[in-house]
């Protein structure tokens, strides 16, 4: 097992026992695993998978670092987003009421497609 700390400026979001831990580098998605080798990596937009004796938890990550140090391991997010706290409606809105930059709307368009990963909605 695993010890995992998945935590933003101002929230833990998990704090626990995992038997793996999924997330995405600019150079891919990578998993960590118990014994794993120690580890720092940049985190790039992307689902954030813990696996627990109980299931599942997933997360949206929009960028932070990894660190693996034993069998702890540390995320420290600049923004999370809960499955369960996904709120497509309001993503959605502020993904078409974009202003701004070609960018600005680019990475509102961005975000929306992350969340809708991983709340499971390709609609």
């Amino acid at each position: 097992m695993l010890h995992c700390q998945l935590r933003s400026p101002d929230r833990t979001f998990f704090e626990g026992e995992t038997t793996s831990v999924t997330a995405r580098s600019p150079r891919g998605e990578f998993a960590v695993l118990p014994h794993h080798a120690p580890l720092l990596a940049e985190l790039a937009a992307g689902p954030v998978r813990i696996q627990t004796a109980s299931g599942e938890r997933q997360f949206a990550c929009f960028g932070g670092t990894l660190a693996v140090e034993g069998d702890r391991i540390v995320i420290l997010g600049s923004e999370i987003v809960p499955r369960e706290e996904i709120d497509l409606a309001a993503a959605r809105r502020r993904a078409t009421g974009a202003v701004g930059s070609d960018a600005e709307r680019e990475a509102a368009r961005a975000r929306l497609r992350l969340l809708e990963k991983v709340a499971g909605s390709h609609d």
